[in-house]
């Protein structure tokens, strides 16, 4: 979370920055929308790998031919 933190605190640093150099505010704006633009990027990618982890969790023995309730094909014959 650190890394969104950081992305954060540089747009505001950048924001102030362009507050008290009037001369140079466009240059200012542009960094402070070049770490606003890595943040959300960052948050995404937080995000998407967060999903595609919990997707790929199947839970405990729930695949395979012998899932939790034991083989089915032993009580079928039995």
């Amino acid at each position: 979370m650190s890394d969104v933190s950081n992305c954060r605190a540089m747009e505001l640093m950048c924001r102030q920055r362009a507050k008290a150099d009037p001369e140079h505010s466009w240059k200012w704006l542009g960094q402070a929308d070049r770490w606003h633009n890595l943040e959300k990027r960052e948050t995404a990618w937080r995000f998407q790998r967060r999903n595609t982890q919990q997707q790929m969790y199947a839970g405990p023995m729930t695949i395979g031919p012998n899932p939790v309730g034991g083989d089915t094909r032993a009580k079928q014959q039995g």
